[in-house]
C-alpha cells in the first residue's frame, strides 16, 4: 500500500452513541480528524511538525455523506489519503467501513496558516509534490453553500475549555453539534443527518457566545434539507456555513 494512504480501526464506545445507542455524527467526525492527524504527522507534516515552522493547519470545509449509523461496539475501519492540491488548499478524502460494507464516504479541504500572520501558506511549499494521490473517495468541487434566507429556530451556545483544539480556537466537529442542534426536535428524535456539508469561515475562542441558525429548505431528493449559519451572537460575524439532509 502507498504510504499515501492510511488505515486506522475503531471502535465504538458508549460515550460515542446517541440515545438510540448508535455512533453520533460528532463521533464520526472526530474519526476522520484523528486519522487526518496521524496520517499527517507520520508523512512529516502534522500539527507538531507545522508548529515548529509557525503555522498549522486549519480546516476550510467538508462534505460528508453517511450512508448509515453503525451501533455500539461496532468496529470501523477509516481509511484516508491526501487526493489533490489546489493553489492554497489540500484536499484529503476518507472512506469508513464496518463488517457490513461501507459506512460513509467524506472529502475535506485544508489550509496552511501562519501562527502569526494568519495567512494562508501555498500549500504545495509545505507538503511536497507528492502529497496528493489522485483519487476522491467523494467528487466535490467545494461550490458556494448558501446562507439562509431567513431562522426558523436559533439556538445559542457558549464556547467552553472542552470545545478547544490544538490551535486554541472551537474544534471543527463542534460547530457541526451546534448546527445540528437548531434542527426542529421532531427531525432530531425521528431521523439522522446521512449528508452534511461545511463551510469554516472564522474561528470561535474561549468564551464566545455563539448563534446556531436553521431554515428548512425546499430541495428535491430523499429527506428534508436545512440551511445553516453559526454566527458571533456579540458581533454577528459569521462563523461557519452548513447543509444537512437527513433521512
Amino acid at each position: 500500500m502507498s504510504e499515501l494512504v492510511f488505515q486506522k480501526d475503531y471502535s465504538v464506545h458508549a460515550y460515542e452513541t446517541d440515545a438510540r445507542g448508535l455512533v453520533k455524527a460528532s463521533a464520526l467526525l472526530n474519526y476522520l480528524q484523528d486519522s487526518a492527524g496521524e496520517h499527517a504527522g507520520g508523512l512529516g507534516v502534522g500539527v507538531l511538525d507545522l508548529f515548529k515552522r509557525n503555522m498549522t493547519w486549519v480546516l476550510s470545509r467538508y462534505h460528508v455523506l453517511i450512508r448509515r449509523y453503525p451501533a455500539l461496539g461496532a468496529r470501523l475501519e477509516v481509511t484516508t489519503w491526501p487526493s489533490e492540491k489546489r493553489g492554497f488548499f489540500a484536499i484529503r478524502d476518507f472512506e469508513v467501513a464496518d463488517a457490513d460494507g461501507p459506512v460513509l464516504a467524506a472529502t475535506s479541504s485544508w489550509m496552511v496558516v501562519g501562527l502569526d500572520t494568519k495567512q494562508p501558506v501555498e500549500v504545495d511549499a509545505v507538503v511536497g509534490p507528492r502529497y496528493a494521490l489522485g483519487k476522491r473517495a467523494l467528487d466535490d468541487a467545494f461550490a458556494s453553500i448558501p446562507v439562509p434566507a431567513a431562522r426558523d429556530t436559533e439556538v445559542r451556545f457558549r464556547v467552553e475549555t472542552a470545545h478547544i483544539d490544538w490551535n486554541r480556537h472551537v474544534n471543527n466537529a463542534v460547530y457541526v453539534q451546534w448546527a445540528l442542534e437548531a434542527v426542529p426536535p421532531d427531525i432530531l428524535r425521528g431521523r439522522r443527518p446521512m449528508e452534511i456539508e461545511v463551510s469554516y469561515r472564522a474561528e470561535a475562542l474561549y468564551g464566545d457566545e455563539v448563534l446556531s441558525a436553521a431554515r428548512r429548505v425546499p430541495e428535491e431528493g430523499p429527506g428534508p434539507v436545512f440551511l445553516h449559519q453559526i454566527l458571533n451572537a456579540a458581533t454577528g460575524a459569521e462563523l461557519a456555513r452548513l447543509r444537512t439532509r437527513w433521512a
